[in-house]
């Protein structure tokens, strides 16, 4: 499957002309135009924005070296002095953008927001160490987040956004995230209110189009959200409960394909339906996430007991297999063959964690069918509907958990025959597609 635009809009275009759909003009005329240069401008923004990754770094370096040295009053006008840059900057940036909409304007506001932010980020920690000021990691990050809100809101800037998800996930952490008592899934750490402040503000500005939808500041409120349901979140990011990521996946992904279907008969509900796109793919993101944390649980990280929730997981697999039934009949709907199979990909993870937690056999045994099948059908999911990043990340979760198998089975036999029979029962599919596909040749004949 071609990963390049470019290649995949030869293909198709080289389709769509042998179904007659279009003229080998209008084929010529349509690659012209999507492939054709765009000048100097994309340059020139890449340009600007590597001279801000370039001095940003270089000044909080040079302020670095000289700060003990510097008087606290000599330190607070120099941060004064670089949020008042970066605030101004920003504002200008924005002036322009009122003017000239193009994305060129929009991005460059995005990165001057999203700097004012990293400054103001650490001018907060600056000041807290001038003034020998309790540390505090956990309420540090909950500031972040809540300032990242603000600049997300006033400046449009999903970058900021991305910022204030992050520093959810660093809240949730906490100072200890990454202690051995919670790799063993020992420990837990408390709750914080930061999320229910941030989150879903967050969420429904990329949902409306407020902010520019993206998949990875959605992915990352799902994240903080699958930590925050149930009981006291698990602490770390790395140690998710499988079954809760799973049911926040799967109803997030019925979510986004009902939002799909409202009609866009004006610009609000446009908006709206890209960010229930949105919405979809970062759902699939978060059943990947999902895939990955079953296999970090089979093998023992942070406990192998599935909880009683994993009936509700499964509930809310077939809730949303059901809505995705259902909105396949009507033709403007989106196609949901891909994410039925993804979903069906999460409950056969869920089902296999089950199953290992009441068997004797190895670990790795069941980690080819709790994680390498699991990919392997985003593999085949991505590749019917010729979603690249879907079939990419299958592929590398497929590739990744083999050779960390190989890597760190104690049972190599076991898991080489488990891999065979994985490749047999494919070829039987195989087989049996190629047999109901020339059946049905013969009754269309």
């Amino acid at each position: 499957m071609p990963l390049s635009y470019s290649a995949r809009l030869r293909r198709d275009l080289r389709d769509w002309q042998e179904r007659g759909l279009i003229q080998p003009e209008q084929a010529e005329r349509i690659a012209a135009h999507a492939l054709a240069p765009r000048g100097l401008r994309h340059l020139q923004t890449a340009l600007a924005l590597c001279i801000l990754l370039l001095v940003a770094p270089s000044v909080i370096a040079f302020v670095a070296a000289n700060w003990s040295a510097m008087p606290p009053s000599g330190r607070l006008i120099v941060l004064f002095l670089a949020n008042a840059a970066a605030v101004s900057a920003t504002y200008f940036a924005a002036q322009r953008r009122a003017r000239d909409q193009s994305g060129t304007a929009h991005r460059l506001v995005d990165g001057l927001a999203t700097l004012s932010l990293a400054i103001a980020t650490a001018t907060l920690a600056l000041v807290g160490q001038t003034f020998h000021v309790a540390a505090d990691p956990r309420g540090f990050a909950g500031t972040v987040a809540v300032l990242g809100l603000a600049t997300a809101l006033v400046a449009r800037s999903s970058g900021a956004a991305v910022i204030a998800c992050m520093a959810l996930v660093a809240s949730d952490a906490g100072p200890g995230a990454l202690d051995l008592g919670l790799l063993r899934g020992e420990a837990v750490s408390e709750s914080e209110p930061w999320f229910w402040m941030v989150g879903p503000a967050l969420f429904l500005a990329s949902l409306s189009g407020w902010l520019r939808a993206r998949e990875t500041t959605l992915l990352l409120l799902l994240v903080v959200l699958s930590n925050h349901l149930g009981s006291t979140p698990a602490g770390s990011m790395f140690l998710l409960s499988p079954d809760r990521i799973l049911s926040v996946a799967a109803l997030a992904l019925a979510l986004g394909h009902v939002l799909a279907r409202l009609s866009r008969e004006n610009p609000w509900a446009t908006r709206l339906h890209g960010g229930a796109q949105a919405v979809a793919r970062a759902a699939v993101g978060l059943i990947l996430l999902g895939i990955v944390m079953v296999s970090a649980r089979i093998l023992g990280f942070g406990g192998a007991q599935p909880t009683p929730a994993v009936a509700l997981a499964f509930a809310a697999i077939a809730i949303a297999a059901l809505i995705l039934v259902r909105l396949r009949a009507s033709a403007s709907a989106l196609s949901a063959t891909s994410d039925l199979l993804v979903l069906a990909a999460a409950a056969l993870a869920l089902l296999v964690w089950l199953i290992a937690s009441l068997s004797r056999e190895p670990a790795t045994v069941w980690t080819v069918w709790g994680g390498i099948v699991p990919a392997l059908i985003l593999v085949v999911a991505g590749h019917i509907e010729d979603r690249r990043e879907l079939y990419g990340w299958g592929l590398a979760l497929t590739a990744g958990l083999t050779l960390g198998m190989l890597a760190a089975s104690r049972n190599l036999i076991a898991f080489s025959g488990n891999l065979l029979l994985c490749a047999l029962l494919l070829t039987l599919a195989l087989f049996a597609c190629r047999w109901a596909a020339r059946r049905l040749d013969r009754r269309a004949a």
